[in-house]
């Protein structure tokens, strides 16, 4: 092949890869151009959509603060009332309080009157008491002494009875021990009298 034909065929070449890229990057920016119409057509449906919601919020919200207003007025009314009940029972409750602390003034002094009372009138009756009670005490007292004296009597006869059976005893004893010496003493003799004489031992001469 000559090279003016190579030059042909390459050039031809080249058109037909142009044509291809346009036709390609054509029908790249068609389908461009129809994703950013939808996503347009998205778009504006959502915002209308979102404008829809948007009204709507705004009329519920507008219809709930006219309901909130009234529900609070009225939830406002109800804590006045009950405020105004507890400030009526505090009030009744102060009133009864007061009464109560008057009746128990009240009693409290009758309760001092009687008790000065009843002290006044027993202060005999007390006194008599505490004689008597006195006079009980004393005569234990007495009978504890009486016993003393009895207790201390008794235990020096029995020390005197005691010192009496030792200085017996020692007289015993003492005349046994004279009366043992003087056997001893005569024993004595006798036997060495009676004592047999042992005789003495020839000496024996040595052998020679």
């Amino acid at each position: 092949m000559s090279y003016a034909d190579e030059m042909k065929n390459l050039v031809g070449d080249i058109k037909g890869s142009r044509r291809d890229r346009t036709a390609s990057l054509k029908a790249l920016f068609e389908d461009t151009h129809a994703i950013l119409a939808d996503a347009r057509g998205f778009i504006k449906e959502k915002s209308e959509e979102l404008k829809e919601m948007a009204r709507e919020l705004r009329e519920f919200l507008a219809r709930g603060e006219k309901t909130r207003m009234e529900g609070f007025k009225g939830m406002m009314k109800d804590i006045q009332g009950r405020i105004g009940e507890i400030a009526e029972r505090a009030k009744e409750v102060r009133v009864d309080a007061q009464k109560l602390l008057g009746q128990f003034d009240k009693e409290l002094a009758e309760m001092a009157k009687d008790l000065r009372d009843f002290l006044a009138k027993s202060e005999t009756d007390r006194n008599a008491d505490f004689k008597e009670t006195m006079k009980d005490i004393e005569t234990r007292i007495k009978g504890i002494q009486d016993r003393v004296k009895e207790v201390f009597r008794d235990t020096k006869d029995l020390l005197g009875e005691y010192k009496e059976e030792r200085e017996r005893a020692a007289g015993y004893w003492a005349a046994l021990a004279g009366k043992v010496k003087e056997e001893v003493k005569e024993t004595i003799p006798a036997a060495e009298k009676e004592k047999p004489k042992l005789k003495a031992k020839k000496k024996r001469g040595k052998k020679k």
